[in-house]
C-alpha cells in the first residue's frame, strides 16, 4: 500500500517529493524517513504526548471492538456516500490514532485511506490491523501529503488545522469533523465528580464557533444515543478518554456502570 501512495506524498521539511529508496523514503534534499517493518513511517521522530500512550489506544481498540462506536462510523460512511462523488476517492484520517476510523468507514467502496497521527504506538497498532490502508506519525501543522490530493478528510476529537485541511483537500473535497457535545460520556463523567477539571463540559461550542467560521458546513447532524456496556468496556472507556486526563481511574467505581451515552455533532463542509 505505501508504495502506491508514494506519488502523493511530501517531505514536512522542505516540501519535496519522496522516492523510495530501499527502506527509506528520500526527498531531492536528503531528509530521509526509514519505513518501519510494520509499513508505517514516523515524520515526527522524538514527538511525543505523555497522555496518549500505548495502554490508551489499546483501551480504545477494545471500545471499538465491542461496537461503542459503531453507529458513528455508519453514519460517516453515509455521509461519504452522500457527499464525496469520486469513484475512487482518498480518504486521508487526521489524528487516526489505532486506525479504526480509516479502515471501518465505507469497507465496500474502493478508497485510497492514508490515517496520521503524531503517536508513534497509535500508527504502529493502525498498520498491523489495516495493511490495505498507509499509516504515518505526522504532526497536524506539517502534513506529509501533496498539495489537493485528498477528496475527504475525517476530523474526529482532533483540533483542527483548517491552512492545513485546506492545502491537501482537493478541488471540492469534503471535512467531516466529529465533536463532542454535552452529553458526552456523562455517565463516567459524573462518576468522575470532583476529580475532573471541568464539571460542565461546554467544548462543543467553541467547536461550532470555529467550525462554521472556518468551513462552508453544507450539513450538521447530531448523532447521540446511550447503550449498554460491560464494567470491563467502561474501565476502557475511562483509560482511552482525554475527558479524564488527570483522573485516578483506579479510584472510580465502575462496577455498577452499565450503560455509556455517545453525544456527538458532525460537520460536514468545505473549506473556506
Amino acid at each position: 500500500m505505501l508504495s502506491a501512495i508514494v506519488p502523493l506524498l511530501r517531505c514536512p521539511l522542505c516540501g519535496g517529493a519522496f522516492s523510495r529508496q530501499a527502506g527509506s523514503l528520500v526527498c531531492p534534499n536528503r531528509h530521509t524517513y526509514d519505513i518501519a517493518r510494520q509499513g508505517y513511517v514516523n515524520f515526527v521522530p522524538g514527538k511525543r504526548d505523555p497522555f496518549y500512550t500505548k495502554a490508551l489506544f489499546e483501551s480504545r481498540a477494545k471500545v471499538f471492538e465491542a461496537g461503542v462506536y459503531a453507529p458513528v462510523v455508519q453514519r460517516l460512511g453515509h455521509a461519504i456516500d452522500r457527499f464525496v462523488t469520486a469513484p475512487a476517492p482518498v480518504l486521508l484520517d487526521a489524528g487516526c490514532g489505532e486506525g479504526y476510523y480509516t479502515r471501518s468507514v465505507c469497507p465496500d467502496r474502493a478508497m485510497t485511506r492514508i490515517g496520521f497521527d503524531l503517536s508513534k504506538d497509535a500508527v504502529r497498532l493502525a498498520a498491523r490491523s489495516a495493511p490495505d490502508a498507509a499509516f504515518f506519525a505526522a504532526d497536524l501543522a506539517r502534513i506529509p501529503l501533496q498539495g489537493g490530493v485528498a477528496d475527504v478528510l475525517l476530523d474526529i476529537f482532533t483540533p483542527a488545522n483548517y491552512a492545513e485541511f485546506a492545502r491537501v483537500l482537493a478541488p471540492g473535497g469534503v471535512i467531516m469533523k466529529l465533536a463532542p457535545r454535552s452529553g458526552y460520556l456523562r455517565e463516567l463523567r459524573a462518576l468522575a465528580g470532583d476529580q475532573l477539571r471541568h464539571r460542565d463540559y461546554g467544548g462543543g461550542d467553541d467547536v461550532s464557533r470555529w467550525a462554521h467560521e472556518k468551513m462552508n458546513v453544507v450539513a450538521e447532524e447530531a448523532i447521540a444515543y446511550t447503550l449498554r456496556v460491560t464494567p470491563e468496556i467502561a474501565a476502557h472507556l475511562a483509560r482511552m478518554t482525554p475527558m479524564l486526563a488527570g483522573v485516578d481511574v483506579g479510584r472510580l467505581d465502575l462496577s455498577a456502570l452499565r450503560e455509556i451515552t455517545i453525544d456527538e455533532t458532525l460537520y460536514i463542509g468545505t473549506v473556506k
